[in-house]
């Protein structure tokens, strides 16, 4: 890139030209430069603003404008260090004599009669002051309505918070509703709510407690692990009682082959929950489980929670390969072993053991046991289990600070993306629209036409960003005068709540 270099300096000038001959130190300098296309321009002092420096002198108090008015330029200094970088005073003067509210504003500091002045001014008439056009609140410049919207644009540089963006504006500008001008922006700025944190999660949905045992199942595939083997895990949601297929390749075809013999014992559900795997959204399986007459439930991408009965039989399993594996042994052979105890052990949750609840019997162990035992009725069973999820449901909640969210069918959503590195946005730029929702599941809609099915919690409504900023509303007299109505500083109307507008509030 070519450039000039002026300077006041005129031996410069020859140094860095092609017929100089400098000295080895100089010509070092010469030689470090090279790499920049520069010519060296000699340019008068007097004409040269890189040398304001020498040139400052002090003034004498009798040099002030104004015959010596020391207030005077003290404001003049107030209205030039005020104004954003962006906007130079002359615009802002211009736009206050344009500014039908500021003039008066003008008016009555002039006159020094306020009745007609709106009321957020009035309440700080002892600061305001006036410079030609110019209102000055303190020290803060107060700036008219045509131009509130582009100085909030610049106090919004580096997209910093609503807080940061409201102290970088108190402390140079100010009119009524700056902060909540302020507050309008931030939320609604479109790059600050792609990378924004996620909202936080629904209250927890618990599953319905089934009519019988064997009759809604979930699936689920733990692996691969380290010797290539996968876990096919299916739980019954009645009793707890789940199975595990051993594979090497969990493909459709190979899961329905182990599916056909797990449910020649036990029969055929009435519905089968599972992830949205390859394996359970190809033809092949949902030609399947039609054939039978299995509804699929499938749970929505991204959200393990939704099948989190497997999932924690997942984790359990798990524990046991792993203490298997610790110890040097086959964790094949333990396997069975970690099922019988399992299947044997009286469930937290309904009190019952999983074998006796779905066979209706206790199972022979290798622990000592009287031949006549009294069979225990799972009668409390379901008000056991609605009475442990309605626990577990408020402590989850509470822990998560979960809320309900109210987003509908035709609202615009952000959409939460894969994190790939660490300048990646925690929601995608564009924002989705819902075309449906069932529970707390959504079916979001690109601008491309693309759908998308998640949980509700990957998305964040979206607030898009307004193009200007309307006038506040500025109170009137008569709600000052009306003594039922207190008015702050700030302008805001305090009024008594509406449940208490049948009492006497003394």
């Amino acid at each position: 890139m070519d450039f000039i270099l002026d300077t006041d300096h005129r031996s410069l000038e020859f140094i860095y030209s092609k017929r100089s001959k400098p000295s080895a130190r100089i010509e070092r300098w010469v030689l470090r430069l090279q790499t920049y296309n520069f010519k060296v321009q000699y340019k008068p002092g007097s004409q040269n603003i890189a040398d304001s420096l020498s040139r400052l002198v002090p003034k004498n108090s009798h040099e002030c404008g104004n015959g010596g008015n020391v207030a005077e330029e003290y404001i003049r200094f107030i209205a030039k260090e005020a104004v954003p970088a962006a906007l130079s005073p002359q615009e802002v003067e211009k736009a206050s004599a344009d500014d039908i509210e500021l003039e008066a504003v003008r008016s009555c500091i002039e006159s020094d009669n306020w009745e007609t002045c709106p009321l957020a001014y009035r309440a700080i008439k002892s600061e305001l002051t006036c410079l030609g056009k110019l209102v000055i609140r303190g020290t803060r410049l107060v700036i008219p309505l045509s131009l509130r919207q582009c100085v909030v644009d610049l106090a919004h540089e580096g997209h910093q918070g609503i807080v940061k963006t409201k102290q970088r504006l108190r402390s140079k500008v100010w009119w009524p509703g700056v902060d909540s001008d302020t507050e309008r922006k931030c939320r609604t700025c479109h790059d600050c709510q792609i990378v924004s944190q996620p909202c936080v999660p629904e209250p927890m949905t618990r599953t319905k407690f089934p009519d019988g045992p064997w009759e809604d199942l979930s699936l689920d595939i733990l692996g691969p692990l380290s010797t290539g083997h996968n876990l096919v895990v299916i739980v019954d949601y009645f009793t707890r009682y789940f199975e595990v297929l051993i594979m090497k390749t969990v493909t459709s075809e190979q899961i329905i082959k182990g599916l056909e013999q797990i449910f020649a014992g036990h029969g055929l559900p009435h519905s089968l929950r599972s992830d949205n795997g390859p394996q359970f959204v190809s033809d092949e399986f949902e030609n399947y489980l039609s054939e039978q007459g299995i509804e699929h439930r499938k749970t929505a991408p991204l959200w393990p929670q939704a099948n989190g009965e497997v999932e924690r039989q997942n984790r359990t399993l798990l524990e046991n390969m792993q203490i298997a594996h610790s110890k040097g042994q086959d964790w094949k052979e333990e396997l069975p072993k970690f099922l019988l105890a399992y299947r044997s052990t009286p469930h937290s949750t309904t009190g019952v053991s999983p074998a006796e609840l779905l066979f209706n019997r206790q199972i022979r162990t290798k622990l000592p046991q009287l031949k006549a035992m009294s069979r225990p009725e799972a009668e409390g069973t379901r008000d056991r289990d609605a009475t442990r999820k309605m626990k577990e449901k408020l402590y989850g909640d509470a822990k998560r600070h979960a809320t309900e969210c109210d987003t509908d069918v035709g609202d615009e959503v952000l959409l939460k993306q894969k994190h790939q590195n660490k300048f990646s946005t925690t929601f995608e730029s564009s924002p989705y629209r819902v075309v449906e929702r069932n529970g707390n599941q959504v079916v979001v809609q690109s601008p491309d036409g693309r759908r998308v099915r998640r949980n509700i919690s990957f998305t964040r409504p979206y607030l898009r960003p307004e193009p200007s900023v309307e006038e506040p509303a500025t109170p009137t007299v008569e709600d000052a005068e009306n003594p039922s109505v207190e008015v702050r500083r700030s302008g805001r109307q305090q009024r008594p709540p509406d449940y208490l507008k049948d009492y006497v509030v003394d």
